[in-house]
């Protein structure tokens, strides 16, 4: 290869003069003496002239250095929903003191109450608006091909997926409100704030009595009523009891906190929207981005799932200042990834954590886990028709959401 061409750019480069430097004019209207840069050494009272700049310098008004307001002197285990559960369900039922129950209630998924009148094309059109029709143009994360991933693809401007997703679940939960409130399945209207931070701090039990835990989210929608209704249990004492009776998953030699972080800055208190307000947590409902090299599996989708809802329970049984738990509180949560559902009900029957030996009280958790309710397009493409849309699945997120009471007779 001839260089002959590449050492005469680089001479010609060498050989441009820089202009000079010029002293701006907000330094000159400070008053400060400005020197060549060898010109101070040739005064004989150079010594006094380094001193006072250094006296100039030590007097100059500092930023005190201000400690963060959430700072804390020992650290806590933090959750966010930023690792995925090493053990998956397992772990996530023995953090949160629960027994599993796979799908939902008979009682709730025949519930007269939860059969609306929304036909397919509503939810079509619902899932094409978050899809296709919204305008929004920001830059897209860059695009990684598993097979030639040495390929650097055109940055592409869209619709970020968590945004297409927050869209289709508002549209999905405005039918279920607007068609509950149509059939008087809801007495009265469900009062929604989206992206209100949610933290709950727990403490005690066998792994975390020296640090304890702190459980963030922000989920996009927090769903809540001013009638109590919608927190009534869905299981009797006497299915209470039979869940108790059950023992714990047990995960060793995995840690059950091995996926936490530990930070000193963080909230001692309940932060949750609307807590003065006399309103009752309903469901929370959020959606979150499969990461292109590592996505997480269906059973850790499932676990963030479980500990984000139970974050929210704890937050309705403790909203008044409360350390102990009167009656029992269930909680719906709604997460969507990649065209997924994940569905959790979890009844709160106790705020104790999971202690070492036998755990007399447990919760009970309901889950549908991976329910596909359509097939989705990559980021970078287009979506132009709802493929494989499953009306099943969309019939479930109507029978989680409208099944309120006790639908057992014990």
């Amino acid at each position: 290869m001839d260089t002959r061409i590449f050492k005469e750019i680089y001479n010609s480069r060498n050989k441009r003069k820089m202009p000079a430097f010029e002293v701006p004019e907000v330094l000159k209207s400070l008053g400060v003496p400005i020197f060549e840069p060898n010109e101070v050494f040739m005064h004989s009272n150079r010594k006094t002239i380094v001193e006072e700049a250094r006296d100039q310098v030590e007097n100059e008004m500092r930023f005190a250095e201000q400690t963060h307001p959430l700072q804390k002197n020992h650290p806590a285990y933090i959750f966010e929903g930023a690792e995925p559960m090493s053990d998956g369900i397992a772990q996530a039922a023995l953090l949160t003191r629960s027994a599993v129950r796979n799908g939902l209630p008979d009682t709730i998924l025949h519930n007269p109450s939860a059969k609306l009148d929304i036909d397919e094309e509503m939810v079509r059109d619902a899932i094409l608006h978050g899809e296709r029709y919204n305008p929004t143009l920001e830059k897209l994360p860059a695009r990684f091909d598993p097979v030639m991933f040495w390929v650097r693809h055109i940055r592409l401007h869209g619709t970020p997926v968590i945004k297409r997703n927050n869209i289709i679940l508002n549209n999905l939960l405005r039918h279920v409100i607007l068609g509950g409130l149509r059939t008087q399945s809801l007495e009265n209207n469900l009062q929604v704030n989206r992206d209100s931070p949610l933290s709950v701090f727990i403490s005690g039990g066998q792994y975390f009595s020296k640090t304890p835990l702190v459980l963030r989210a922000q989920p996009h929608l927090t769903v809540q009523s001013p009638d109590s209704t919608v927190t009534m249990p869905w299981a009797g004492p006497i299915d209470v009891k039979a869940a108790s009776d059950e023992p714990l998953p047990d995960i060793y030699p995995i840690s059950p906190v091995i996926d936490f972080e530990k930070d000193t800055i963080y909230n001692d208190d309940l932060l949750l929207t609307r807590r003065n307000q006399k309103t009752h947590i309903h469901s929370i409902l959020w959606s979150r981005e499969q990461d292109q090299k590592y996505p997480w599996t269906t059973e850790q989708n499932m676990a963030n799932a479980i500990l984000t809802t139970y974050s929210a329970a704890v937050a309705e049984a403790t909203r008044n200042g409360a350390s102990t738990l009167k009656k029992p509180v269930l909680v719906r949560g709604v997460q969507l990834v990649n065209g997924r559902l994940d569905l959790v009900a979890l009844q709160l029957n106790t705020l104790k954590p999971t202690v070492e030996g036998d755990n007399t009280e447990k919760n009970i958790l309901w889950i549908e886990k991976g329910l596909r309710l359509y097939k989705p397009r990559p980021y970078y493409e287009q979506m132009e028709t709802v493929e494989k849309l499953d009306m099943n699945v969309f019939h479930k997120f109507v029978a989680l959401l409208l099944g309120f009471g006790a639908p057992h007779a014990h």
